[in-house]
């Protein structure tokens, strides 16, 4: 009787714990964001992250790619975010942004990257993505 007495009493003290810590655990939500401009030709030629912190500094990218139409981003609230494949022999690749992952001032990109499967367009290609995200300190890639 003192036995199961006891394993009672020890199961109840483990399972309170395991509950306090769970609800103890903070877990960073997903965090929205905008694709401004995502294709599979007019990328980087070299596989590369950049984060962008200012007006200037997007529209230099903007034209070392070639482009034009550069959108008017407030760097106040945001930052944007490009992301380079880097030069591909045929057709099939993509890279995106996967997820946007907030804990204090730091976000955490997790990057999407497709690879052709079977018969794929044989042209060169350079995929590329560029996203608009929320405003923080540090900016990790992954």
């Amino acid at each position: 009787m003192k036995k199961l007495l006891t394993l009672a009493l020890l199961a109840l003290i483990f399972t309170s714990c395991k509950i306090n810590v769970v609800n103890h655990i903070a877990v960073a939500a997903p965090i929205t964001f905008e694709i401004l401009k995502q294709e599979a030709y007019g990328g980087r030629d070299k596989e590369s992250a950049a984060v962008i912190t200012s007006q200037s500094q997007l529209t230099a990218l903007y034209k070392e790619l070639g482009w034009s139409d550069v959108p008017s981003v407030d760097f106040e609230k945001q930052n944007v975010v490009a992301l380079f494949m880097g030069q591909k022999s045929t057709g099939g690749y993509s890279i995106s942004v996967k997820s946007i992952t907030i804990n204090d001032d730091t976000a955490t990109i997790k990057v999407l990257e497709t690879v052709p499967s079977g018969m794929a367009t044989m042209a060169i290609t350079n995929p590329y993505c560029i996203a608009l995200i929320p405003k923080t300190e540090k900016v990790i890639v992954e």
